[in-house]
């Protein structure tokens, strides 16, 4: 007969294959993760993980989701503590780069394959509602950077594309040259700060 857990357990459970997930995920990506390395760490059965996840996939996703609110709460930190939207514009650019730099996990998303293959098995509807979530909270973030003596120049929709395509530029150091990067970042944030504000 299957063991039954309580709440309290299943919590645990739950909260340390989330913690071996993001490990796991970060050192080697979802297809050499098995659910047995994920289970171990649980001190679950194999089986016993379908009763939290439906597939590793789905685990992955949830990390994912946990990670994004993360990086979101450093960067609305990083908008609150900032005195006009040309200086949120200026820090949140470099905050991006910054979190690439501490989260490995984030990294090999982006480098790997990881996320096509998070996406042919996680149910559609929930990549929709994710990315709807994403889209949502990324253009609060812009919005919160107005201050009312500036106009931001662009729509929302249109800066929250900007900062997405910003990211790409993290995984292209060696084309762009490893050595002059930071500074080119540092110009860039300085060129679409002032691109994007105009002072009424």
């Amino acid at each position: 007969m299957p063991r039954t857990f309580t709440e309290k357990e299943k919590e645990i459970i739950r909260n340390t294959l989330i913690q071996s997930g993001r490990e796991l995920f970060s050192k080697y990506g979802l297809k050499k993760t098995s659910i047995t390395e994920l289970t171990k760490a649980a001190g679950i059965a194999q089986g016993t993980f379908y009763n939290f996840f439906d597939s590793k996939e789905e685990l992955y996703f949830e990390i994912l989701g946990l990670e994004q609110f993360n990086s979101e709460q450093f960067l609305e930190d990083i908008v609150k503590s900032s005195g006009s939207s040309k200086e949120s514009i200026r820090k949140v650019i470099k905050g991006i780069f910054e979190l690439f730099e501490v989260n490995p996990l984030m990294r090999r998303l982006y480098e790997s394959r990881d996320y096509e293959l998070i996406v042919r098995k996680v149910p559609p509807e929930k990549i929709k509602d994710h990315q709807m979530e994403d889209t949502v909270r990324v253009l609060n973030l812009i919005m919160g950077m107005k201050n009312e003596n500036e106009i931001i120049k662009a729509k929302p929709e249109v800066i929250a594309g900007l900062l997405r395509a910003i990211v790409m530029l993290y995984f292209h150091q060696e084309e762009i040259g490893r050595e002059i990067y930071p500074e080119v970042i540092d110009l860039l944030a300085d060129i679409i700060a002032d691109g994007l504000i105009e002072e009424k």
